[in-house]
């Protein structure tokens, strides 16, 4: 296949099925009104899927279905790492057809490319970008495809984003993912030559402290270099998306983020808190998400990067990849980690491929259940003695494994992004490094790392991150916590104080039915069962 040309899956038949299937409206104008404008849905939690026409062709009942079921917009796969999967022809004619049932159709595009297949694991094709993009360079020397910004890569965007703009297209989001680090935990950038002079002209450092930054990224320390590495890999990504805006004003754009997505992969969290941003989960297959710790950092990850966007500009990134290697019911309790962050669009995903459509049996139910609670919470801040807290060093030097099983404990936690006196705050290995190190303040005996960290602190509490070690720390807080509902049993679950609304979020992160006795000051003022991997909501807070 030409890297320049369009990905065209027979395109002569793919045109005469939209048009058999009613797509193309006789000299009909895309978008009289905007596409982003909400079509009637006054509920506070919007519903989105990532669907390309094939799918609807070869199922034409699931119009309809995702209808009934509350999906409101519908994103559409374009322009992929440099190469065309659906022209902005096409996609526009495929719009038309979904404004006519009544949704809200939209492009997404992967700008920079991905370091392995993510695309579609059935075609190696996509297992490598546009040719012309030159591949990205680790620390170690070693090239990957996919995460890295050279020319072409900025001008071949401008040009498609353009073409998306022209056909009347009026958002998209930058894709799986944009960043610039290859997964999860790693400190990224380009080390090639070119972006290694670039640098060192930029920050007037020299060959030699070239290879001090390299030690500093191999040993993850948090050094001055270092620190102007994260500046320059977060400034080269920020000016693609400012430049990406410019050139397109009349079209919103959006980014969606990894897994705990930072500074460290070359995301300026904070620049981008008015923009439409997917939130980071990893979780996408039932060996992953089956584990609790698994629920809880994936919910750590979402209350994180909640702290800089606004709920009604976050989108969720509930995918199961490949289409059906998250279960029908896996995906339903993932709906329960939107909800306790607030994050107002779930985005459901799966890949170039529609997951099976006996899934939606199971999905529509759980959607209206989360659409009406979420009305209840929406708004209000958790709020508890636990401390949520993801500092400064984990975002720029961290492996991403956050102390999250405290989200399990039933107890109350509240997010916060400075260290306070009060409550118990659990720390990531490294800002407890950053405690003793001096750059975070410790304001009492309450932080809580794992018994293993390095770091020596005499106002540490150190502890196993694991249900029996948590539990036995929960028994002994207990007596302390005044006028603070939390949950009686040791059993994990996940329990949202909302003060301000009077109520309370209860998640059973458990495979099994649960019940629970909610107490206060030691007595039960509340008693719930709930369904393997449900939730419900508590009033009367």
């Amino acid at each position: 296949m030409n890297n320049s040309e369009p990905r065209i899956i027979t395109r002569r038949h793919f045109i005469n099925q939209l048009i058999i299937s009613g797509a193309v409206l006789a000299n009909g104008s895309l978008f009289s009104n905007s596409i982003f404008a909400d079509l009637g849905n006054t509920s506070v939690r919007r519903f989105h899927i990532s669907l390309q026409a094939e799918a609807w062709l070869k199922n034409p009942e699931l119009i309809k279905i995702m209808k009934n079921a509350g999906i409101t917009d519908i994103w559409m796969e374009s322009y992929l790492q440099g190469k065309w999967f659906h022209t902005p022809r096409e996609l526009r004619q495929s719009a038309e057809y979904l404004i006519s049932k009544g949704f809200n159709p939209h492009v997404l595009t992967v700008p920079l490319g991905h370091p392995g297949n993510a695309i579609d694991p059935s075609d190696e094709s996509w297992a490598k970008k546009k040719q012309t993009w030159k591949n990205a360079c680790d620390f170690d020397g070693k090239l990957y495809s996919g995460t890295s910004i050279h020319t072409p890569v900025l001008e071949d965007n401008i040009k498609a984003n353009k073409l998306f703009a022209n056909e009347g297209f009026d958002i998209l989001f930058l894709d799986d993912d944009f960043r610039l680090a290859k997964y999860p935990g790693k400190i990224g950038g380009c080390f090639c030559d070119e972006c290694k002079n670039d640098f060192l002209n930029k920050y007037n450092y020299s060959s030699i402290e070239w290879e001090i930054l390299i030690e500093a990224v191999k040993n993850r320390e948090a050094s001055k270099i270092l620190r102007s590495w994260i500046d320059y890999i977060c400034t080269k990504v920020y000016d693609m998306f400012s430049s990406l805006k410019k050139a397109t004003p009349q079209m919103e754009i959006g980014i969606m983020v990894m897994y705990l997505g930072a500074e460290k992969a070359g995301i300026a969290l904070d620049k981008y808190n008015n923009v439409p941003f997917r939130v980071g989960e990893l979780m996408f297959n039932n060996k992953s998400f089956g584990k609790i710790k698994s629920k809880t950092d994936e919910l750590f990850s979402s209350l994180f990067h909640r702290r800089f966007v606004e709920p009604e500009l976050a989108y969720s990134e509930t995918t199961t990849y490949p289409e059906d290697a998250l279960s029908a019911k896996n995906m339903a309790a993932k709906l329960a980690i939107s909800l306790l962050s607030d994050v107002r669009n779930t985005m459901f995903m799966s890949g170039i491929n529609a997951f099976p459509i006996n899934y939606w049996k199971t999905l529509a139910p759980a959607m209206k259940k989360n659409a009406n609670i979420h009305k209840e919470i929406a708004g209000h801040k958790p709020n508890g003695p636990f401390k949520h807290f993801w500092g400064w060093d984990s975002r720029i030097v961290g492996m991403d494994k956050p102390f999250s099983l405290f989200l399990a404990s039933g107890i109350p936690f509240e997010v916060i992004d400075k260290v306070s006196s009060d409550g118990w705050i659990f720390l990531s290995n490294e800002d407890a490094k950053s405690v003793v190190e001096g750059r975070i303040s410790a304001k009492n005996k309450n932080l809580v790392v794992r018994n293993k960290t390095e770091a020596t602190c005499d106002v540490f509490i150190r502890m196993v991150e694991n249900l029996e070690d948590i539990f036995i720390f929960k028994k002994r807080i207990i007596p302390t916590l005044k006028n603070i509902p939390y949950v009686e049993e040791e059993v994990p679950v996940i329990f949202a104080w909302y003060p301000t609304a009077g109520k309370a979020l209860l998640w059973n992160v458990n495979e099994q039915k649960q019940n629970y006795n909610i107490k206060r000051d030691g007595k039960v003022i509340y008693s719930q069962t709930i369904e393997g991997l449900d939730f419900a909501l508590i009033p009367n807070l």
